[in-house]
């Protein structure tokens, strides 16, 4: 599901805070792609949101993403909240509703996919699971070492 289709599911998502465990994640199979890690004290999820990679020297600040099909002129990421992370723009207008105060053209949704991993009650509980993540996320393919950690926590996505 995309970030909107996300948000939209579930009002617990907005209302709870965006927690924040990465956001270089990898996977060896898709070298195009990057993942952020999140867990959302609201409905108790963790759960990755893709996006595409950018160039380590630009990052999304004046980043310009063109192929046949779309331009998108400019993207950047916004600090938000006590917590001081990066998110992506279109998450936090899934999120917020707030377009980018910046620039007019963002990251097209769908380039933006979430997926839930699972649901885990508390802030307490995630930082045992996740012990160790700072270091296993620059390992390359570290969406396996997650999810090996996720399967042996017994935390599964819910059908």
């Amino acid at each position: 599901m995309d970030i909107e289709e996300f948000y939209d599911a579930d009002p617990r998502r907005r209302s709870g805070e965006d927690r924040q465990f990465g956001l270089s994640w990898s996977d060896a199979a898709d070298e195009h792609s990057l993942w952020d890690l999140y867990w959302n004290s609201g409905s108790g999820e963790l759960y990755l949101m893709r996006k595409p990679v950018v160039d380590p020297l630009v990052g999304w600040t004046g980043y310009a993403l063109e192929d046949d099909a779309r331009a998108v002129s400019r993207i950047e990421h916004r600090i938000l909240g006590a917590a001081q992370h990066l998110i992506h723009p279109r998450q936090v207008k899934a999120k917020t509703g707030d377009e980018s105060e910046d620039y007019n053209k963002e990251a097209l949704t769908e380039d933006l996919e979430v997926e839930v991993l699972g649901t885990i009650p508390d802030a307490g509980q995630v930082d045992r699971v996740l012990a160790g993540w700072e270091q296993a996320m620059e390992q390359p393919d570290s969406l396996s070492w997650l999810r090996a950690r996720l399967s042996a926590e017994g935390v599964t996505a819910s059908s």
